[in-house]
């Protein structure tokens, strides 16, 4: 039986003062905080494992009920609390770390449409949720009323069976691990994708403000410490596969890309990988930097400003565009890029080289500036003459709003 409160590891062994061990606190959240006997695990667990032992830091994990794991940090009578997902009301006192896992969330219905339009229309269906859940507390602040809360999966299950409730939210891969111990007689109908949600650590803003470095060090911790968060699946490269071939495939024929790689690749002739790598270094340091010469020859170019209005009408479906040169240099793009240089990168080496125009879709990858998800797609851009690639053109889709767009709403209730 879990006692009300759970002290369940101090796991750092540095020899630090007290005062620099950081008390986070948690709840049971399979598979990212699991009991396994007499001590915590999970995917969750074992990453703030890795990254504090990197900063070379003490800390200790204390279970509570998800609420008041939360309320502890809100009282500053602990530092930070986990696995969770942006809150509207967690945001006035703490700060969120970059993620350490990615959820993907479903609308679990025995109904064959998903209840898209209660995130902006009339309610009609009834929700339910797992009380105190990151999902419970997402739909809430969206609006959605969450007509009846339990405390268990299997509860929440048998409710939809038995026709108490129409349907609920809650991520795939967890939901998954619930039903492998439950009938199979209350499994849901269908499933519906609503989004993508990261989970990471909340920071109390106390905590924070006696170390200012200490957030960014540890984000810094979190790419070497956790696996893949997520991949595709097959299903969904197809659909991504289709939304970029009906709406950009033809981009790469346009005359005006064409002709402006054909430009570039002629004042490139030549170049030396020395010369490169100075432009690229050139380009990265002026990015931190008020003046922006090279830069700004890019940005002003008349094909880099219709790249950014394409962007601005695909209602946040693209979160950037890049066209390049042959040697991967950039010719046009809808807004400042890491590097001026893709040439090393697999989203111009993948494609480039091909013997076909097949595109080139690339792994989930997470914007900390915008906290989305994205993947890109690079195409070939060919010679209309000689059939030859003389540059590529890559598009970076918000994967959520991809995936998002195959869904229908729910049938009202009646």
């Amino acid at each position: 039986m879990r006692a009300w409160l759970l002290v369940l590891c101090l796991l750092c062994s540095l020899p630090l003062a007290a005062a620099d061990v950081v008390r986070l606190t948690t709840d049971i959240m399979p598979p990212y905080q699991v009991h396994e006997g007499d001590h915590l695990a999970g995917s969750s667990v074992d990453a703030l494992a890795c990254i504090f032992q990197a900063l070379q830091r003490d800390y200790e994990i204390r279970v509570f009920p998800w609420e008041r794991a939360m309320h502890e940090v809100a009282a500053q009578r602990a530092d930070a609390f986990f696995s969770a997902t942006r809150m509207a009301r967690a945001n006035r006192y703490a700060e969120l770390s970059s993620p350490l896992a990615l959820e993907k969330w479903y609308w679990y219905s025995n109904t064959p449409l998903a209840p898209r339009h209660l995130l902006s229309g009339e309610q009609a269906a009834r929700i339910g949720g797992l009380r105190g859940s990151n999902q419970v507390a997402w739909l809430q602040e969206h609006g959605v009323t969450v007509d009846v809360q339990v405390n268990t999966t299997q509860q929440l299950l048998q409710m939809l069976a038995a026709e108490r409730i129409d349907a609920f939210v809650a991520d795939q891969r967890t939901l998954k691990i619930e039903l492998t111990h439950l009938s199979s007689a209350i499994r849901p109908a269908h499933d519906h994708f609503l989004q993508y949600s990261t989970l990471g650590v909340y920071f109390g803003h106390h905590f924070l403000q006696q170390d200012d470095d200490f957030l960014p060090a540890f984000n810094a911790q979190i790419y070497p410490c956790v696996d893949e968060i997520d991949s595709l699946t097959a299903e969904e490269r197809q659909h991504i596969a289709r939304v970029h071939q009906q709406r950009y495939a033809h981009w790469t024929r346009l005359p005006d890309i064409i002709a402006a790689v054909h430009q570039q690749n002629s004042q490139h002739q030549g170049i030396s990988q020395t010369r490169i790598d100075q432009l690229d270094q050139q380009w990265m340091t002026e990015t931190a930097l008020r003046k922006q010469p090279l830069i700004d020859s890019v940005l002003d170019r008349p094909l880099s400003r219709w790249l950014q209005t394409q962007q601005g009408r695909s209602a946040r479906l693209i979160t950037e565009i890049m066209i390049t040169d042959r040697h991967g240099l950039n010719v046009a793009i809808s807004e400042i890029t890491t590097d001026y240089w893709q040439g090393n990168e697999a989203k111009f080496q993948q494609v480039f080289f091909r013997d076909d125009d097949q595109p080139f879709l690339g792994p989930l990858e997470y914007d900390q500036s915008s906290q989305r998800y994205h993947v890109h797609v690079s195409s070939q851009i060919r010679d209309p003459d000689s059939d030859q690639a003389i540059g590529v053109l890559v598009i970076g889709l918000d994967i959520g709003k991809v995936l998002r767009q195959w869904q229908q709403p729910l049938q009202p209730r009646p």
